[in-house]
């Protein structure tokens, strides 16, 4: 009795095993769509809040992307493109007409570069020629009246990965990796010239910077695949950091945007376990602290974002860890 009921289910499970059919299971992509956000939020459930709206896609899928804001205009430069090769190109987006447009691409194709605009010009700085390799300490002028780029004085050290933040007409980078990356760095478009600062109190790339009240404010990053939540504000006037409250969720590959003087930041990668994130999380630096808003609908890294016109727009970036790209265009409006 015992032998013929172990029969019967070797028999069961052999039928079992044969019933799926001859067709095997499609083979998973190179890059498949993994790995929600810690804390994942729906298109749907954005929408019900009402804060994010989706935007023409970029016409080039691209991580580790950088961007400026002028004459209304969003400039996507440079970047990872799907192939895993970085990008010389330019893409600019026109929020009113939700289109996009083509300019002259880069001398040399970059990712993790810097990029801020002053003076009616766009500023490309640094970044990685051969990505953990080869550094670039060049800084490079678009001019829009002649759709070209000029090279400019170079960074004193090369660096990659850092945060670009405008003040007073000068361009601070802060953070990044390279020989020296504690050295705060200021260039001043006008006398084309470079200046180095007081040192970060901490290394951390893969950050973001914000210019606000006459202070620039280092927010998160990584160091040695370790996300910070760390917040460091500079005070020009006075060539020192000082110590703010962190970030609530610490994370790097992250980007971010000033609307009425509060710092919202997005996004964001945990390489040690294959994470992205859909945080956003604005900073008052009136009261110094943090607030949770609605999330990005897709989480993602290596994004960029700009404002304009009292909303965020933020572009491009990984869906998942690593290396991924992606064409999206997610914008949020504050509540009223």
């Amino acid at each position: 009795m015992r032998y013929g009921l172990g029969l019967a289910l070797l028999l069961l499970l052999l039928l079992a095993a044969c019933s799926g059919g001859s067709e095997r299971e499609p083979l998973a992509p190179t890059l498949p769509r993994l790995q929600p956000s810690p804390s994942p939020a729906t298109t749907e459930q954005s929408a019900a809040i009402g804060g994010w709206s989706e935007g023409a896609p970029m016409p080039t899928a691209r991580s580790e992307i950088t961007s400026a804001l002028l004459d209304g205009k969003i400039y996507g430069i440079g970047g990872f493109e799907a192939t895993g090769e970085n990008a010389a190109i330019v893409e600019v987006y026109d929020p009113v007409a939700d289109a996009w447009e083509t300019v002259a691409p880069l001398p040399v194709a970059l990712d993790h570069a810097m990029a801020a605009a002053v003076d009616g010009k766009i500023y490309l700085i640094g970044g990685y020629r051969v990505f953990q390799r080869q550094f670039s300490s060049a800084t490079y002028e678009y001019d829009p009246d002649t759709d070209a780029w000029t090279e400019r004085a170079s960074m004193p050290d090369p660096r990659a990965a850092g945060a670009a933040a405008v003040l007073d007409g000068l361009i601070y980078i802060v953070g990044g990796v390279g020989p020296d990356p504690l050295v705060t760095l200021a260039y001043d478009p006008r006398a084309d010239a470079w200046n180095e600062l007081e040192l970060m109190p901490g290394a951390r790339e893969h950050l973001t910077a914000q210019a606000v009240d006459g202070r620039v404010y280092a927010i998160g990053g990584r160091w040695n695949s370790v996300n910070v939540g760390t917040v460091e504000a500079y005070d020009p006037a006075s060539d020192t950091w000082e110590a703010r409250t962190s970030m609530p969720t610490a994370r790097g590959g992250i980007a971010s945007a000033v609307i009425e003087g509060r710092i919202h930041v997005v996004g964001g990668e945990e390489l040690r376990e294959g994470l992205t994130f859909g945080e956003h999380e604005v900073y008052d630096a009136a009261t110094d602290g943090w607030t949770a808003a609605p999330p990005l609908p897709t989480a993602r890294h290596g994004l960029t974002a700009q404002a304009y016109e009292e909303r965020i727009y933020v572009i491009g970036g990984g869906e998942q860890a690593g290396l991924s790209t992606s064409s999206l265009v997610e914008a949020f409006t504050p509540p009223e």
